[in-house]
């Protein structure tokens, strides 16, 4: 699995080879590897253990049908829709926390292209848009390299450490004075 993700203060690079997770912050100089061994599963609950939040990851899920729709509310078929030129099925979700959007690809191979979620109780409603752009299956995965290049000078890090990895930065303390 490899992942970028870009937005707001986060300029990452991801990838996962079966065995060890990189996670590179390439706005901060610093990267991360942590041993992944066990299903992604495992992973995941590795990374939310450590506060490292994934938005989308319910996608890698072994059990994605069971935990997208849990505590839905409602569900619509939107139409047909293109995502960068394919064509997908637009489908419309809401549950009491958050509302979510798919578009699934037609034909033969029902991927998920375009994946959006939004916060409903949170101020401002962020949304969070997971775009898959390159998808490989079958033999396709193995002849791929998951390698991420990490620069001489960027400092190996704990995964804790990377917390401005996320879309905000983390809260300036308030000390009272005014400035």
């Amino acid at each position: 699995m490899r992942v970028t993700r870009t937005g707001g203060f986060a300029d990452i690079d991801v990838s996962f080879d079966g065995s060890t997770l990189t996670v590179h912050g390439k706005n901060l100089d610093a990267y991360a590897k942590i041993d992944g061994k066990g299903s992604l599963d495992d992973l995941i609950d590795r990374l939310a253990d450590a506060g490292a939040e994934a938005p989308g990851a319910d996608l890698l899920s072994s059990h994605v049908y069971d935990i997208l729709m849990s505590d839905v509310t409602e569900a619509k078929h939107i139409s047909s829709a293109f995502v960068d030129g394919v064509e997908c099925e637009y489908l419309t979700f809401r549950t009491p926390e958050l509302d979510w959007q798919i578009w699934i690809q037609t034909g033969s191979q029902p991927i998920p292209r375009r994946y959006v979620i939004t916060s409903k109780h949170v101020v401002q409603a962020p949304q969070y848009t997971l775009e898959i752009s390159d998808f490989k299956s079958g033999a396709e995965v193995a002849a791929t390299s998951y390698n991420i290049e990490i620069p001489a000078n960027a400092k190996t890090v704990d995964l804790s450490e990377l917390q401005s990895i996320d879309e905000l930065p983390a809260p300036v303390a308030d000390t009272g004075e005014m400035k």
